[in-house]
C-alpha cells in the first residue's frame, strides 16, 4: 500500500511537471507550436524512465543506508538531465562535437552532485547513528542517556524529543524505586505493628482460657486489654485498606456544602478527654466566613482526627495544640499547630511518606504509634478533596500542619 502511495505520487507528480513544462513552452519561452508537440513527447519518454528509476530508488534505497539513498537520488537527477541533453541533441540534430562538450560537462556536474551529495549525507547519517546508539544504550537501561541537539532541524526536534523521553523514564523509574522502597518500608512496619497486638491478645486470651487468670477481676482486665489489643488490629487494617483505595485511584469521594466549623467543634470535643488526660490545652480559632466548604464530612473528619492524633503523641505535657480556620481567597485554610517536640530538617520532607516514622516516634510504645499511615492517608484525603497539604516545622519548636479546601 505504501509503495502504491508513492507510484501514485510519481505519476502526479510527472503529469505536472509536463503539464507545468508544455505551459511555459508556449507562453512564456515561445516554443513553435509545430515543435510543442515533440518537446512533450521527448518529455514524457525521459521523465517516464527517471520516474521508473526513482520509483525503484525508493525500493532498493532502504538497503543502502542514508548516505545511499541521497547519493541514489543524486544519480536520478543527474541521469535524468543526462538523458534530456541525448534526448534534445538528437532532435535538434547537434553534431558530435558539441554533443561530446555537452556530455563532459554533464559528467562533470554529476560527479560534483554525488560528491556533494556525499559530503552532506556524511553528517546527517552521523547524526542518526548518534540517536541509534543512544536508544541502544536506553534500552540497555542507561536513562541517564542524552544526545547532543545542535542544528535546528527535524534530527535535532528528535534528540530532544528523545531527551525528554528519557528524563521521564529516569524521572518514572526513580518514582518506582521510592515506591519499592516505601513498599518495603511499611511490609516492615506493618508486620511489627500486627505482630506485637496479636502476641498480646493471643497471650491475655490463653491466660484467661487456661485458668492463669482466675478471679473476676482479673479476668475482666485481661479482657478489656484484649479488646484494645483487637481494636487496635482492626484500625490498623482500616488504614491499610483505606490507603490501598488511596493509592489505586479508586477513591472517589462525594462532596457537598458543609460547615466547617461545626466538624471541627465535633472533633475538638471528641478530643478533650484524651488532650486533659495527657496534660495538653487544645482550642479551636475560627475566622468568620469560613463556611460552607464543600468536602465529605466522614472522611475530612478522619484527616482531623489522623492529624490531632499525630499531634497529641508528640506533644508533653503543659503543651498546646490549636486548630486555625479563616478564608484564603476561592479556599479555606486549616492550620493544626502543636508546641510538641517537631520534626527534624531531615525528616520533614518524607512526613507523608507512607510507613514513615522518624526516630523519635520510633522509640514510643507500640500502642501509641501506628504503621505511619496516618499522615498518608490524611494528605491522600486532602487531595481528593481538590485541596493540598504541607507541613512546617523545626526541631524542639513545635509543628504546623497546614491544608486547604475549596469554599462552596
Amino acid at each position: 500500500m505504501s509503495f502504491f502511495r508513492t507510484a501514485l505520487f510519481a505519476v502526479l507528480l510527472l503529469v505536472f511537471s509536463l503539464a507545468a513544462a508544455t505551459f511555459a513552452a508556449a507562453s512564456v519561452f515561445g516554443v513553435p507550436g509545430g515543435d510543442l508537440r515533440s518537446v512533450s513527447l521527448l518529455l514524457v519518454e525521459v521523465g517516464a524512465v527517471g520516474t521508473v528509476l526513482a520509483l525503484l530508488l525508493t525500493r532498493l534505497g532502504r538497503f543502502g543506508g542514508v548516505r545511499g539513498q541521497i547519493l541514489g537520488t543524486a544519480l536520478v537527477g543527474s541521469l535524468l538531465l543526462a538523458g534530456m541533453v541525448l534526448a534534445g541533441a538528437r532532435a535538434m540534430f547537434i553534431s558530435a562535437h558539441d554533443l561530446s562538450i555537452l556530455l563532459t560537462m554533464l559528467l562533470f556536474a554529476a560527479l560534483l552532485a554525488t560528491g556533494f551529495a556525499l559530503l552532506g549525507a556524511a553528517p546527517l547519517a552521523k547524526r542518526i547513528e548518534r540517536v541509534r546508539e543512544g536508544t541502544e544504550k536506553l534500552a540497555g537501561g542507561n536513562l541517564e542517556t542524552e544526545l547532543p541537539t545542535d542544528g535546528h532541524d527535524e534530527l535535532s526536534r528528535l534528540a530532544e524529543d528523545f531527551n525528554h523521553m528519557a528524563r521521564r523514564l529516569e524521572e518514572a523509574s526513580s518514582r518506582e524505586r521510592e515506591l519499592e522502597r516505601s513498599r518495603r518500608d511499611l511490609i516492615a512496619a506493618v508486620s511489627h505493628d500486627l505482630r506485637t497486638p496479636l502476641a498480646s491478645a493471643q497471650a491475655l486470651i490463653e491466660a484467661v482460657s487456661d485458668g492463669v487468670a482466675e478471679d473476676p477481676e482479673t479476668v475482666r482486665r485481661y479482657l478489656r486489654s484484649a479488646r484494645g489489643e483487637i481494636s487496635h488490629l482492626s484500625r490498623l487494617v482500616d488504614d491499610l485498606f483505606e490507603l490501598s483505595r488511596i493509592d489505586s485511584g479508586s477513591l472517589e469521594l462525594t462532596l457537598e456544602e458543609a460547615s466547617l466549623r461545626d466538624l471541627i467543634s465535633d472533633t475538638l470535643a471528641a478530643f478533650q478527654p484524651e488532650a486533659r488526660k495527657r496534660g495538653v490545652s487544645l482550642d479551636g480559632a475560627f475566622a468568620d466566613g469560613i463556611d460552607p466548604v464543600l468536602m465529605n464530612p466522614p472522611r475530612l473528619q478522619r484527616v482531623f482526627q489522623n492529624l490531632l492524633s499525630n499531634a497529641l503523641r508528640h506533644t508533653p505535657p503543659d503543651g498546646s495544640i490549636l486548630i486555625r480556620a479563616e478564608p484564603h481567597g476561592d479556599a479555606v485554610r486549616i492550620e493544626v499547630s502543636d508546641t510538641g517536640e517537631g520534626i527534624s530538617s531531615e525528616d520533614l520532607p518524607r512526613v507523608f511518606e507512607r510507613s514513615f516514622r522518624g526516630e523519635k516516634s520510633r522509640v514510643r510504645p507500640s500502642s501509641d504509634s501506628g504503621a505511619g499511615l496516618g499522615l498518608a492517608i490524611a494528605r491522600g484525603l486532602i487531595e481528593a478533596h481538590g485541596g493540598s497539604i504541607s507541613a512546617e516545622s523545626r526541631e524542639g519548636s513545635g509543628s504546623n500542619f497546614r491544608f486547604t479546601l475549596r469554599r462552596a
